[in-house]
């Protein structure tokens, strides 16, 4: 709960509150801007708001910057924080004597109040929760037409998705949610590819002719299939070019091989040719020129043989490279011929007839891709629509259920406070959209009274932790209901803020309520919110 709120701009500096009902009363003959909304909205502030500083412009011009320090007791700790009107997004959290400790961010300050509350609630947010029952002048949520928004023309679904996930009945809604964006964007994905053209995109009448002319393309095959004796119709065109695939690989094999075996046999005989000069060959040489000198040139050739023994060893090493690479040739033309006899087994199967076959089997094959694709997008349409109408089917009877649930409760609390002597308001839900009315009553005190009922029935149905009614919800209702809310406020087990003018106007069992449940006076002439006026001319 929250226990106190510390300002040191206030006139009252301390203000500390009840665990159920808690009064700001005004004076008995409703002044205004004496600060009653403004305390409403820093009640709001503490429990993570925004308003304060975003719909209080003439607080921050005549204030200016300042801290609101504030404490919740979640299981009899109390923990302290504080806010600074100039920093929306950092809370501060703190001693027991407010010097700050550290810093968390609101979405962080939200959460622990999410969690000191036990809100199980994971679909919704804290705000999402506490800012819709906030109904404080300033804010968006006034209107008693339309108490489930929370702004002014509130996206369609929105407030009542709100109040679904305060149930608990929305997380069906929201697997289903899931499961159609998923179906939605793998049939928009099929699209996309149909549009740029990487999947075939045909209507029906398309779909029938290709029926037909995939049974010619079949009787096609078969017929080719016959003329060789039946052993072609399991050869689909992927094997079929396999075949011509292999062949050709098959002719380069081979002319490879070829060239490899006659740089062997020119290796070979360079090998043989090599020999060396003997010394009775230089006599001829003699014969002719006695003068030679013999010993330069058995040096020479000595030299030339020193040459022709390392080349005679390269040549052997690149004729045993030579020797590898023929044999690796020879194994693919091996492994080329296998494959061709595992694949067709018919002799002589020329390649013309596997072009055609081929050919035929692809038409077939694209045919019958553009007739999957449409089946495809059938099956995606198809998928995504029964998707659509089971979420709205789902979502019709969570619908109702919340329906006979609120209207139920809603009866209960207005019998309570007329006594049963008038007509409940009645809520009533179609897809997105709500009605919120009382049945020939259209008046603006039963307009408002219904809105006091709807807020109080969810404040008893759910997890909602705190409700907040300003005097401009109040002061529209007839007194006779008044006196009734007021005990309402006090039965329940959660805190509820409340403004209040003119309080001897009402009950004296009224008067006893606001002036026991009072912690804070508001009224003019020094004794407004923060001491003073700035409305005066």
């Amino acid at each position: 709960m929250l226990f106190e709120i510390i300002c040191d701009e206030f006139k009252q500096k301390r203000i500390e509150f009840f665990p159920n009902l808690n009064t700001v009363l005004g004076d008995d003959v409703g002044s205004n801007s004496i600060g009653k909304s403004t305390f409403l909205m820093i009640i709001d502030f503490a429990f993570g708001g925004k308003d304060y500083i975003l719909k209080s412009a003439e607080i921050q011009r005549h204030v200016g910057q300042h801290s609101i320090k504030f404490c919740f007791i979640f299981e009899g700790k109390k923990n302290y924080f504080l806010r600074n009107t100039d920093d929306l997004e950092t809370v501060c959290e703190c001693d027991e004597e407010y010097n700050i400790v550290s810093t968390i961010t609101l979405s962080q300050f939200c959460d622990f109040l999410k969690s000191g509350y036990n809100i199980n609630l994971p679909d919704i947010s804290f705000r999402d929760i506490v800012g819709r029952y906030s109904r404080i002048y300033g804010k968006e949520n006034l209107n008693e037409k339309r108490p489930l928004d929370i702004v002014f023309n509130e996206s369609a679904g929105a407030p009542i998705n709100a109040l679904l996930k305060m149930f608990g009945l929305y997380r069906v809604i929201s697997e289903l949610e899931d499961l159609l964006k998923q179906r939605e964007t793998e049939l928009s994905a099929f699209k996309n590819a149909q549009r740029y053209e990487f999947v075939s995109s045909i209507g029906k009448r398309k779909y029938i002719e290709n029926l037909k002319e995939l049974a010619q393309l079949e009787e096609e095959k078969e017929s080719i299939a016959k003329d060789l004796d039946n052993n072609v119709l399991d050869i689909d065109s992927v094997k079929a070019e396999e075949v011509i695939k292999l062949k050709q690989r098959l002719s380069i094999a081979k002319r490879q091989k070829s060239k490899y075996y006659s740089q062997f046999i020119t290796l070979e005989n360079n090998i043989k040719e090599n020999s060396t000069i003997k010394s009775e060959q230089f006599d001829d040489l003699l014969r002719f020129f006695p003068n030679t000198n013999l010993r330069s040139i058995e040096e020479i050739e000595k030299f030339h043989h020193e040459i022709r023994d390392v080349l005679k060893t390269e040549l052997k090493a690149k004729k045993d490279e030579l020797n590898k690479i023929i044999s690796i040739s020879q194994d693919e033309i091996d492994t080329i011929e296998s494959n061709i006899k595992k694949i067709i087994q018919i002799p002589n199967l020329s390649k013309v007839i596997l072009s055609k076959y081929s050919e035929i089997q692809k038409k077939s094959e694209r045919v019958a891709s553009e007739n999957e694709a449409y089946l495809t997008q059938i099956s995606l349409t198809t998928s995504r629509d029964d998707t659509k109408a089971r979420r709205e089917q789902m979502r019709k009877e969570q619908l109702y259920l919340l329906q006979v649930e609120v209207n139920t409760r809603m009866q209960e609390i207005n019998d309570y406070i007329y006594s049963e002597q008038k007509k409940s308001p009645i809520i009533t839900f179609e897809k997105n959209q709500y009605k919120f009315e009382t049945i020939d009553d259209t008046g603006t005190g039963t307009s408002y009274k219904n809105m006091v009922v709807y807020d109080l029935c969810i404040l008893e149905l759910t997890a909602l932790p705190i409700l907040i009614h300003d005097s401009v919800v109040l002061k529209q209702i007839a007194d006779e209901a008044i006196e009734k809310i007021l005990k309402k406020y006090i039965q329940a087990d959660k805190q509820i803020f409340i403004s209040f003018d003119k309080k001897n106007a009402y009950t004296a069992e009224s008067q006893k309520i606001l002036l026991e449940t009072k912690v804070l006076e508001l009224s003019p002439n020094g004794n407004e919110l923060f001491g003073r006026s700035w409305n005066n001319k």
